[in-house]
């Protein structure tokens, strides 16, 4: 069968499955998932556990060989394959096929990928896992996805956060679920049972004296050219990959264009279409302010003036990136 991570903890607490095949190149979802299956397996006496990294120079011999070793320790065994590329070659595709269909009932195996394609989804066997046992990929959550993925995991480890909070938050650690794992339970030792706001998130931001890509559009709605600069040359002296600054501004330019669209149309920006750009409440009134001052059409030009950084970020356009963001942050604040 195939699953979802949301369908996980019914399984589990439903049955147990043979062999499953975990993959995906989010990290956080992808060893939570393993160690979950790991626990439970554990439950059922699956107490030994054998593991083993395959690359290049992998024996698939020692997989076919595994099935036939005597436990020494216990009953069950558990074993474990980590096959990073996801790609296990012919020789390994047929002793993984041939494994999971002639399993001892006193062994399961648990394959875990990082690199992950629609390609994989159709050879024989990821079919024989998802006939044999449970095949589920983990997926980075989209933007629109991540408030819901932040209040979930806020309700597992009991932590309070209003609406404002888990939007600013969404916002700061998109893309990045460790970090935001690792956040989250910053704030619960921080706050213990208090209701956290997004002010106090704000604060704690400011309180670290971090200069990032965020304060970095903060600065640029706000209009403080000045600030916009010097935080971006900040970044520029500490390394920061100029790819991070170019995406985030421009998903504030989209996000801009998208609400000046709909103003153009002679509708207001309602708090629904905020909440679809993860705009926290407290943002509102500067955003509102500069759509009131900059035109759908120059917000576009913007965005064009972005593409043109972008190539040169890629080496595909001559000028230097650095030096073109610092143009664009004036040329956007005039």
């Amino acid at each position: 069968m195939r699953l979802y991570v949301n369908q996980l903890k019914k399984h589990l607490d439903l049955a147990l499955a043979k062999c499953y095949l975990v993959v995906g190149d989010e990290p956080l979802q992808l060893q939570e998932t393993c160690d979950a299956i790991k626990r439970r397996a554990q439950t059922e006496g699956f107490t030994e556990r054998e593991s083993h990294h395959v690359d290049g120079s992998f024996n698939w011999q020692q997989l076919r060989d595994s099935a036939g070793n005597m436990s020494l320790f216990a009953s069950k065994r558990l074993i474990e394959l980590y096959l990073p590329t996801g790609k296990p070659g012919t020789a390994g595709s047929k002793s993984l096929i041939d494994f999971v269909e002639s399993m001892p009932i006193d062994v399961m195996l648990l394959v875990r990928c990082d690199e992950w394609t629609a390609t994989n989804d159709k050879t024989k066997w990821v079919k024989t896992f998802a006939e044999q046992g449970v095949f589920m990929r983990v997926f980075q959550p989209k933007a629109s996805e991540l408030p819901r993925w932040i209040e979930e995991r806020c309700r597992q480890i009991g932590l309070q956060v209003d609406h404002d909070a888990i939007m600013l938050l969404a916002m700061r650690l998109e893309g990045n679920l460790l970090a935001a794992a690792q956040e989250l339970e910053k704030l619960k030792m921080r706050f213990s049972a208090e209701t956290i706001t997004g002010k106090d998130v704000a604060g704690l931001v400011a309180d670290n004296a971090r200069f990032d890509v965020f304060r970095l559009t903060d600065c640029l709605i706000d209009g403080q050219l000045l600030k916009a600069i010097r935080i971006l040359r900040s970044l520029q002296k500490n390394d920061l990959s100029l790819v991070v600054v170019h995406w985030a501004l421009e998903r504030e330019c989209r996000m801009l264009c998208d609400l000046a669209a709909i103003r153009q149309k002679n509708q207001n920006v309602s708090a629904a279409d905020y909440r679809r750009h993860g705009v926290w409440q407290n943002r509102q009134a500067a955003i509102q302010k500069r759509l009131n001052e900059i035109p759908l059409s120059r917000l576009e030009d913007q965005l064009c003036e972005l593409a043109t950084i972008d190539k040169q970020i890629k080496g595909q356009a001559a000028g230097n990136a650095w030096s073109g963001m610092e143009r664009w942050l004036a040329s956007f604040a005039d």
